[in-house]
């Protein structure tokens, strides 16, 4: 056994096991060195052979690379995980990490469902910075100082020495210098899975406690309760016939109808996913999984015009636009209409509301219809409020402008559904708040969706 020996005025050892070589100091007795010495020993010889180059070999900065490449052609997040990991990475001085777009003809991993193909990217001395970006990428800089000074020293200290009073002052001094709750949570996330995966993948038996839990955060103040009222909806609908794109409005409409996120139709929805015949959207891929979308009468009805007469290509697309372009004509049809506070993700909102409303809060068939996993997930988006729980118990009947945009109190909660076996789809009839986004500025000819020269 490798005795401690003497360095300066403290006490150090050297271990050799499992394949690693350690070296301790600093400690205040001969004892205190021996005890760590044994402890060290027995627990790496315990655990067995870690992968890669170990907790004591191995920097954060490494760690984090070496996970980016394991992890990220499984996961569906990790674009927003690489820019977290890069900070780090570029602090370290190493080769920073990109998601792609796997190509057919690459081998694949045989488990998991592969999302990303994973790249590596030459370390840059400096940054290219986009023309019109370099005085807020000056502000970004002076603003994370702190941050980044602490990010450095974290990514060059091996895996096994990192604390949590470390990590608490990363995410402390990111609060002092602005970032909102939500990024600490996610930076904190992302450590903590790392610290996991390394003791659970990688076999690594230090730290024997996560650093990056028991970590105190401010809570995250970001859940919305907007809901927009059928008086919204009809300024929003009139605003968008002057929208130039055919199918911005068309997927708004169907957002409402559906409660879908705007990424289902968007990237997994084709037009050989639609089953007319069972009033079913297949999405094979999405947030939470593949799901079948229950299809309403304004939904199927929506999907018609836009079909037109003419069958189109299973394989085709059924919303060919960019999420960027219907995000900006949204909000230049917001502020035409003079709709306040309100945000695309909030239709989802507000089409939860207006079912919880039309089937009495039949929870079950809201989880399906929003595809929410849990019911503590599916609560966020019914947004009832005091103000409808003080008109119900005083018997004040609900008017139809300020009612969920969607629910229409005249109209029957349940009716009939004329699939593409039994109605014309050159000429369908559409719900009452669907039609503005067809009466002026989309006309369907042929299959295809088109819009008027319009100023």
């Amino acid at each position: 056994m490798a005795k401690p020996y003497r360095e300066g005025h403290l006490w150090s050892f050297r271990l050799r096991v499992q394949g690693q070589d350690l070296y301790r100091t600093g400690f205040a007795t001969a004892e205190a060195a021996r005890r760590e010495h044994d402890r060290l020993k027995h627990t790496l010889c315990m655990a067995g052979r870690p992968a890669h180059a170990g907790p004591f070999q191995a920097t954060l900065g490494q760690a984090l690379q070496t996970y980016a490449l394991e992890r990220f052609p499984f996961m569906k997040g990790a674009r927003q995980d690489a820019s977290r990991i890069n900070r780090y990475l570029r602090e370290a001085g190493l080769e920073t990490v990109r998601a792609v777009p796997p190509v057919p003809s690459e081998p694949l991993p045989s488990t998991g469902t592969v999302h990303w193909s994973v790249q590596l990217d030459p370390v840059r001395r400096s940054r290219s910075i986009p023309q019109g970006l370099h005085a807020h990428r000056a502000r970004q800089t002076a603003r994370s100082t702190g941050t980044d000074r602490i990010r450095k020293q974290l990514a060059r200290t091996p895996m096994a020495q990192i604390l949590p009073y470390q990590l608490q002052e990363l995410l402390d001094t990111m609060g002092r210098e602005g970032y909102q709750a939500a990024t600490l949570s996610l930076e904190r996330s992302l450590l903590r899975r790392l610290f996991n995966y390394a003791r659970q993948s990688w076999n690594w038996p230090e730290p024997v406690r996560n650093p990056a839990t028991g970590l105190k955060l401010p809570s995250v103040q970001n859940a919305r309760d907007r809901v927009l009222t059928n008086a919204e909806w009809r300024q929003i609908c009139e605003a968008l016939e002057d929208c130039r794109n055919p199918y911005v409005p068309p997927l708004l409409a169907l957002l409402l109808e559906t409660a879908m996120r705007v990424s289902e139709p968007l990237l997994h929805a084709r037009w050989g996913d639609i089953d007319w015949a069972r009033c079913l959207l297949k999405l094979r891929d999405a947030k939470a999984g593949a799901r079948d979308v229950p299809l309403n009468p304004g939904a199927i009805r929506v999907l018609q015009m836009l079909r037109g007469e003419e069958i189109p290509d299973d394989a085709g697309v059924i919303f060919p636009v960019t999420y960027e372009a219907v995000k900006a004509a949204w909000q230049r049809a917001c502020a035409r209409a003079g709709v306040k506070n309100v945000h695309i993700h909030d239709l989802r909102h507000t089409a939860a509301t207006r079912f919880t409303l039309e089937l009495n809060g039949n929870l079950p068939v809201l989880k399906v219809i929003t595809g929410h996993k849990t019911y503590s997930q599916l609560n966020r988006y019914i947004n009832v409020k005091a103000d409808d729980v003080s008109r119900l118990l005083h018997g004040r009947p609900l008017t139809e402008a300020d009612a969920p945009a969607g629910l229409h109190l005249s109209a029957p909660l349940s009716p009939k559904v004329e699939t593409a076996a039994t109605s014309s789809p050159a000429e369908p009839s559409l719900p009452t708040n669907v039609i503005p986004l067809f009466r002026k500025g989309a006309i369907v000819k042929s299959g295809v969706l088109e819009v008027p020269n319009m100023i």
